[in-house]
């Protein structure tokens, strides 16, 4: 509780600051969340159970300001209401893949819980800002992009700093408050708590005794940068548990009219023991990955159209916990995963837009790609037994009244891309599937007290 408690005694430091006048902004923010998934629709494992889950939130925002110092709070809480989420199914003893995510997949009893997501302090001074307290990140694989109840979100301190065409930014991370979990855990806690899936040998991946004394390091550099008529960025990263994996990712996009190039490399290697002496209870069990990806778009009118392809070599599989974060990869596709393999090939193609009907906003697009993977019985390269699929999405939202009302859809359907048979257990929610969202939000204009 401490842990919680103290990035809201801290702000007793802004009223400290007499030179500027105290200003206050707060709001909420109430959520409802419907998702299903529907089992063996076209194969012939038709007797495999449906999920479904329906969870509503409260958010609270508030923000306290005076003078160079501020208090960022964005506290959830959230409630199942109805749904078999952490049900048995009788064939393979399975429970949901994704409606779980709407409450805590490490505490399946609970059904109410509450997340002190951000309760920040900033301290900044012209282009430099210092942060202390839980907080937020925007980088390839920690980010809020959720998809569930409650997004990522890191407690530790971060820095950053700007000039006129370069960034750099950096933190220290001591605990993870990861998506569809009950609360802030250490960072060898949080490693440890997901679908444990399985080692290079073939056996269950006991993650419980890794070790990450020192927590996670991050740091980020962005450059832009102009290429004769071309404009860009150049972005690196670095993830650093140390004692576990240091992951390094570049980021080289390139625009020209209505062309846009997207240049992706991600390298992965151990450190020392990769987690534990015992190799088996290590969680980074090889020695190094390699991830390339290449992706074009380009705009006609209000439409984007774009098409990607990636590749996971044989050196290993890709490791990055994928709950701390979506993995911004060029052929990402919501409630898909390249985390866990290797020998891996993506292509995806889609078009997405934007557009306005009688005072509504609407986003909305469709997606589609290929993932050939090894086979799903070759756990050095493929750590989740997933079989190679097609995977379509179909998205739209909608935004009205200044964007206090959203509402956002999201159609995903997967389906085998060999003929060979598949077991019950390497269908069940991951082929010959439809998954089905549907998200409400409504946010109260955040009201200001000076």
């Amino acid at each position: 509780m401490t842990r919680y408690l103290l990035p809201l005694i801290l702000p007793l430091l802004v009223w400290s600051q007499n030179s500027n006048s105290l200003s206050i902004h707060h709001g909420v923010r109430f959520t409802s969340f419907t998702m299903s998934t529907q089992n063996g629709l076209f194969g012939p494992h038709g007797d495999l159970l449906d999920f479904y889950a329906q969870s509503v939130g409260l958010e609270y925002l508030g923000a306290v300001r005076k003078g160079r110092w501020s208090l960022d709070l964005d506290l959830y809480g959230t409630t199942l209401l109805a749904g078999n989420p952490f049900e048995h199914d009788v064939l393979t003893g399975k429970s949901s893949r994704y409606e779980s995510g709407l409450v805590a997949v490490d505490a399946p009893e609970r059904t109410a819980l509450w997340m002190p997501s951000i309760a920040e302090l900033v301290y900044q001074k012209n282009k430099m800002r210092l942060g202390l307290g839980n907080f937020a990140l925007e980088s390839t694989f920690l980010n809020m992009e959720h998809g569930r109840m409650i997004p990522s979100t890191y407690s530790g301190m971060n820095i950053s700093n700007r000039w006129d065409q370069f960034k750099l930014e950096g933190a220290w991370i001591a605990m993870v408050g990861a998506r569809s979990t009950s609360g802030f855990k250490s960072v060898a806690q949080s490693l440890a708590q997901y679908n444990p899936g399985l080692d290079t040998a073939g056996s269950r991946h006991d993650k419980t005794a890794v070790e990450a004394p020192w927590g996670l390091i991050y740091g980020a550099a962005e450059q832009a940068h102009n290429l004769g008529q071309w404009y860009g960025s150049f972005r690196s990263e670095t993830f650093i548990v140390p004692n576990i994996f240091a992951t390094v990712a570049f980021n080289e996009r390139v625009a020209h009219n209505e062309h846009l190039w997207h240049f992706q490399y991600v390298h992965q290697s151990r450190l020392a023991n990769g987690g534990n002496d015992d190799p088996n209870l290590a969680y980074f069990q090889q020695e190094r990955s390699n991830y390339f990806g290449l992706k074009y778009s380009h705009k006609v009118g209000g439409v984007d159209y774009f098409a990607a392809g990636s590749y996971i070599d044989g050196t290993g599989k890709m490791m990055f916990p994928r709950e701390w974060g979506r993995e911004d990869l060029v052929t990402f596709q919501g409630r898909e995963r390249q985390e866990g393999m290797g020998k891996t090939l993506a292509v995806v193609a889609g078009a997405k837009g934007n557009w306005s009907v009688q005072k509504v906003n609407h986003k909305g697009g469709v997606s589609t790609g290929i993932y050939m993977r090894p086979d799903p019985t070759d756990y050095k390269y493929n750590k989740y037994g997933m079989p190679s699929n097609q995977q379509t999405n179909l998205w739209w939202s909608q935004s009205w009244a200044g964007g206090e009302h959203t509402l956002l859809s999201l159609l995903v359907l997967k389906v085998p891309l060999s003929s060979m048979p598949l077991t019950a257990g390497q269908t069940i929610n991951k082929l010959d599937m439809v998954n089905l969202n549907i998200v409400y939000r409504y946010t109260l204009r955040p009201m200001q007290k000076m």
